[in-house]
C-alpha cells in the first residue's frame, strides 16, 4: 500500500475525504448527501487524530468498512481549509486499485446508496457535488494538469 505521509496539524482535527476512483474508466464513487448535504452527491468524511497521516486514516478507514486491502493513494491530494462555517481542514485524497480496476463493484461496500459516476455524467445532469471543487479535481489529476502534491480546493 502507497501511502502520502503528511499528517494532521498536530494543533487541530481534520478530516480526510476519501473519493474511490477507477482511473482507466474515468470513474468515481459517490453517495448521497446525508442531512445537511440534502440533494447533492457526496464522498465519505473520516476523522483524523492530531499528528495521524492522513492518507493512512482514509486507507484504515476504506479496509474496515469495505474490506478492500490492496489501495494505492494518488500523489494529488486537495485541501479544502478551514474558514467560514467549516471548522476544520479537510483532505482529499483519490483512492484507485493497485490493478487496473476494482475486483468487484465497490459501490454496494461503501454504501447502499453508492454509485459509480463519470465526469460527463455528473455535467450532462447537473448533479451537484459537496465538496463542489471534486469534479476539477478529478479532471485535473487525470488529464494530468494538476502537479503531485497538495492543491488547494477553495
Amino acid at each position: 500500500m502507497i501511502l502520502v505521509t503528511l499528517s494532521c496539524p498536530t494543533t487541530a482535527a481534520c478530516w480526510v475525504r476519501p473519493v474511490v476512483i477507477e482511473s482507466a474508466a474515468r470513474r468515481f464513487v459517490l453517495l448521497p448527501g446525508g442531512q445537511q448535504t440534502a440533494g447533492c452527491w457526496t464522498v465519505p468524511s473520516v476523522p483524523v487524530s492530531a499528528g495521524e497521516p492522513y492518507a493512512q486514516a482514509a486507507a484504515q478507514w476504506l479496509c474496515r468498512r469495505t474490506g478492500l486491502s490492496d489501495l494505492r493513494i494518488a500523489p494529488v491530494v486537495g485541501v479544502l481549509p478551514s474558514v467560514g462555517a467549516r471548522r476544520r481542514t479537510e483532505y482529499v485524497v483519490l483512492v484507485r486499485p493497485a490493478a487496473a480496476a476494482w475486483a468487484d463493484d465497490v459501490c454496494p461496500r461503501l454504501d447502499a446508496g453508492a454509485r459509480c459516476w463519470t465526469l460527463d455524467e455528473l455535467h450532462g445532469r447537473g448533479v451537484d457535488v459537496e465538496p463542489e471543487t471534486l469534479p476539477l479535481l478529478l479532471e485535473g489529476y487525470w488529464d494530468g494538469w494538476l502537479p503531485d502534491g497538495e492543491v488547494s480546493l477553495e
